[in-house]
This record gives C-alpha cells, structure tokens and sequence, in this order.
C-alpha cells in the first residue's frame, strides 16, 4: 500500500534544504512506492539538484522564520510585525492547514521547521515529525519578547511544535529546553560532495597546484564588493554572480551540485549556518566564516567547527576589503582534523520509516 509524506521546506536561506535532503533521499530509497509531496518557495532547481527522487512541488510557504535585512543583520521589529498579523489569525490557518493535510491524505508531515503543519497534522490526525538544529520558538523569544503580545505568540508556537510526534534536533544545535519532551538527538546531517576540483581547473585553465576558493553566504542577499579585493597569490575564487575578474569566477556558471562545490574547494568563505558548517566539515575543507553576533545559534555552530575543521572567524570589514590574506595562511597552515561522519541521515530516516510502518 503507498504511503503519502508531506516534506515541508522553510526558506529562510538554503541549510534548511541541506538538512532535509539527505533525509529524504535516505528514506525513500529504503522505503518503497512512498509518494513525495515538497512545499517550499526554495526555488525548484535548487530542490532537485538535492532531491535525487520525482516529487510533487507546492511552491509555498508556511513560515518565514525571521526577517532578515541581509544574510547577516535582523530586522527585529519586522519580525515581531510578521509574527503578529501570523497569529491573529492562528486558529483559521490551523484550521485551513488541517483541512488540507486531510484531503490530500498525507500519512506523515515532517517539517524543516515550520510549526503549522504541525499543529494543523495533529488536529487532522495524522504523524508529524520537526527536523531541525534550530526552532522559531526560540529565536522569536531571542529576538522579539517585549514587543506587544509576545508572550502569547511565543506559547502559540511553543504548542504547535510540541504537538508533533517527535522534534529530530541535528547535531550541532541549539539547547531547545523548552522541547525536551518531544527531542530527540541525532547525529551530523550532510550530504557529501564528490570532489572536482580537477575538472573544475580544467574547465577553467587554473595552474595544478591553484587553490580553489569558494564564497557563499547561504542563499541570503549579501553584497560583497569583490572588486575591492587584492589578488592572492595561488587563489581562484568561486562567487556568487557575476565578475569580471581573471581570478574570480561565478559559481553558478559552473552548474555543479553546490555540495560538490564545496568538496572541491580548499577553502570555504561562509556565514555561520549549518549546511555550509557541516558539509565543509566533513568534505574536510577549511572555513573563514563573518560572526552574525546576535545569532543564538551561533555559539554551538563554531563551537562543534572549532571540533572538527580547521576554521578561523574575520570580520565583517575585514572581508569586504578582502583583508583575509593573513587569516587564510593561518588557516590552511593549520593541521587537518578527522572528518566527521553524517550519521544523522540513517538515525533521521529510521525513525520516519518506523512511523510509516
């Protein structure tokens, strides 16, 4: 008999499908004639470059996670304003949700991490699984307690999350204690590129022994003015749009699975976020990362790099003066590290395959 999953994808930046994917392409490798629905407003090509299996796409979304001014700075009363008009009308959503869900008859709903469906499978009877290192609980609280209503919204949430079935929590992640019921840790989750880096000097005329660069800010808007930065010696770097420089090329004319960028590079310039922690981590490829500062899931991000790459942090102005000479010499003269293991996608996948069952 088929069984129906509703995989629901925030966008709020790209490490929510760098999480998810791996997981359902485990699941539904070991889990015959399971029928795939994904909504999300990540955009298509994206979804199947990580997907390796046919889906339906329902290009929506059910959340918005927090307002972002840049891929690094928050927009605080933004989102306080967003959370508020989502909640006056909370009930109804719920409803409209679960009405859904019911008639589509979906048998599970797994969320990165959207609380909505959630609530809304709960009230339609159906399994309901988060997967996720972070939650919109907690970084509605970090950002947004004091603004009007807050602490109402906050338990809104708070419910909906806990009505799930279980809530999947990534290492590394954020603490989650108001969640422990419900939490269940699993392993790292990434998915392993295939190291290129010789096809792409090829295609690009690079020298052997050129260094491959890669910059990326994880699918948030962040202008990085590259015409401000010197020429370093044995460096081509890939990067986001276009370029006119020699030693500079656009990552996206390459057309390669992002996760095999990242396999092919030596070095990877990121903000911290969990797809481009993990998968640089265990592609063993060294990390220059910018601090988001006031970002709670931060501190448990560097500090499980800090394990298991090579990594150094530069700031903000450092970078787009491309002042990062010295702190990539010291980087890549550091001693490699064990390159540690993606158990997360079995233990994630199990679980939802003992669900189905």
């Amino acid at each position: 008999m088929k069984k129906r999953i509703l995989v629901d994808i925030s966008s709020h930046g790209f490490g929510h499908v760098s999480q998810a994917a791996p997981v359902i392409n485990a699941l539904l490798g070991s889990f015959a004639g399971l029928e795939l629905t994904v909504r999300s407003k990540v955009p298509a090509k994206l979804l199947q470059s990580r997907i390796d299996h046919p889906f339906e796409l329902v290009p929506e979304s059910s959340d918005f996670g927090i307002r972002m001014k840049n891929a690094i700075d928050i927009d605080a009363a933004a989102t306080a304003a967003s959370y508020a008009a989502f909640h006056g009308e909370w009930e109804s959503r719920v409803d409209i949700e679960a009405a859904w869900l019911k008639a589509a008859s979906f048998d599970l709903v797994l969320s990165n991490v959207s609380y909505l469906p959630l609530k809304a499978a709960s009230l339609a009877g159906i399994s309901a699984v988060a997967l996720c290192s972070l939650n919109w609980a907690d970084l509605y609280r970090h950002y947004c307690f004091g603004f009007p209503g807050s602490e109402a919204v906050h338990r809104e949430i708070l419910d909906a999350y806990s009505s799930a079935a279980a809530f999947l929590r990534l290492e590394p992640c954020m603490p989650m204690t108001d969640l422990e019921g419900i939490a269940r840790p699993v392993g790292p989750i990434a998915k392993t590129g295939r190291n290129r880096a010789e096809e792409i000097r090829n295609r690009l005329g690079l020298k052997g022994g050129e260094r491959i660069g890669l910059v990326s800010m994880g699918g948030m808007p962040y202008s990085i003015p590259f015409g401000n930065w010197p020429r370093f010696e044995n460096m081509h770097w890939l990067v986001p749009g276009d370029i006119a420089r020699s030693d500079m090329t656009s990552f996206e004319s390459l057309d390669m699975p992002f996760s095999d960028l990242i396999a092919s590079s030596d070095v990877m310039v990121v903000k911290p976020g969990y797809g481009s922690f993990v998968e640089a981590a265990v592609s063993g490829v060294a990390v220059l990362y910018v601090s988001r500062k006031d970002w709670p899931e931060e501190p448990f991000l560097t500090d499980w790099l800090k394990s298991h790459a090579r990594c150094l942090e530069v700031d903000r102005e450092m970078l787009e003066k491309g002042e990062i000479a010295d702190a990539l010499d010291r980087l890549l003269a550091m001693p490699k590290k064990a390159r540690p293991l993606a158990t997360g996608v079995v233990q994630a996948s199990n679980f939802l395959q003992y669900l189905l069952t």
